[in-house]
């Protein structure tokens, strides 16, 4: 069970309904059986606000596509209490860098945007591509969420 909040930050209209959003949160829960209910803060962004974050959290003055910020380990979460509520943390998408990239694969933003949501929240519950096994761990993961839910076409 998850409570989803989502804003938006210089961004006209949220790519994403509420509803497809907590589609594609819902699947990567299912799959990772996570014991707690938990609760996560999305972001949808322009290049400008993600850039600034990126800056002064990770020290790189440029624009990036998604940014995470979990509050606990893999661990942590694994060890939580079935009645616990958890807050996982917070998600960023650069809608910008999500209609860029949705332009250069050849589909809809809706299917970016729900791919780097799955990717953000991904991290938030401990997965990495910090080297090429995790990274292939985590765009299979990937695939099994936009499956879920409903979001077949690509991951990374």
């Amino acid at each position: 069970m998850a409570s989803v909040m989502v804003r938006r930050q210089n961004v006209p209209r949220a790519p994403l309904t509420r509803a497809q959003t907590e589609r594609v949160v819902e699947s990567l829960l299912a799959r990772e059986r996570l014991p707690a209910t938990v609760e996560i803060s999305i972001l949808f962004a322009d290049n400008e606000t993600i850039q600034e974050l990126n800056r002064d959290y990770r020290g790189i003055d440029a624009p990036t596509d998604v940014l995470s910020f979990p509050l606990h380990t893999r661990a942590e979460l694994e060890a939580a209490d079935d009645e616990a509520e958890v807050l996982l943390g917070d998600v960023v998408v650069s809608v910008d860098r999500a209609r860029e990239q949705a332009r250069e694969q050849g589909h809809s933003l809706s299917q970016e945007v729900a791919l780097l949501l799955a990717h953000g929240v991904l991290h938030l519950v401990g997965y990495d591509h910090g080297s090429p096994e995790e990274a292939e761990r985590m765009r299979e993961a990937e695939r099994q969420v936009l499956a879920g839910a409903a979001y077949l076409d690509r991951a990374r």
